[in-house]
């Protein structure tokens, strides 16, 4: 993988929550697409998203990094990365791990190697943090963020399954 010159990453500002907020309905958007009976999107959504990374921008056990396109003004944020500290329950010989809660790209940036670079840099923040596991969720109709993530050394372990009611 190449080093694009153009795209600086970095943890997020106060200034680049919309940005972020942008992506994550992207994430959401997409997820509801998948299977709305789990992911609909309720009323406050975005607002929910940008108080809440707001008020965890300082937090040391939550990441939430960025990828910007350097010398544009349009739209400097071309992807995000919200990554936190969860505990395990308390049957498994560690009590805790780090888990990406929402990852997005823009699609004019994608294939750049973006993603790869805010994966590699959250597994550098966990390591950090004292946890032996990045874990993350992908949806089985999303192909692509499969192999994306199977690209940056996730595995695949098990498969969620639910029973509508």
């Amino acid at each position: 993988m190449t080093h694009d010159a153009s795209i600086l990453y970095a943890r997020a500002t106060e200034a680049d929550i919309p940005a972020v907020v942008d992506l994550c309905m992207l994430v959401e958007a997409q997820h509801e697409a998948y299977w709305p009976l789990r992911w609909q999107r309720r009323e406050g959504l975005r607002e929910g998203y940008a108080h809440w990374l707001s008020r965890r921008l300082a937090d040391a056990r939550m990441l939430i990094a960025v990828a910007r396109e350097v010398g544009t003004s349009a739209e400097p944020v071309v992807g995000a990365l919200l990554a936190t500290i969860e505990k395990e329950i308390p049957i498994y010989t560690y009590g805790e791990y780090a888990l990406v809660q929402d990852m997005a790209v823009r699609e004019t940036h994608r294939r750049r190697g973006i993603a790869q670079r805010l994966l590699a840099d959250a597994a550098v923040w966990a390591r950090g943090q004292g946890v032996n596991q990045l874990r993350l969720m992908v949806a089985a109709q999303n192909p692509t963020g499969r192999a994306a993530f199977e690209k940056a050394g996730f595995l695949p372990t098990y498969q969620e399954m639910v029973l509508p009611l």
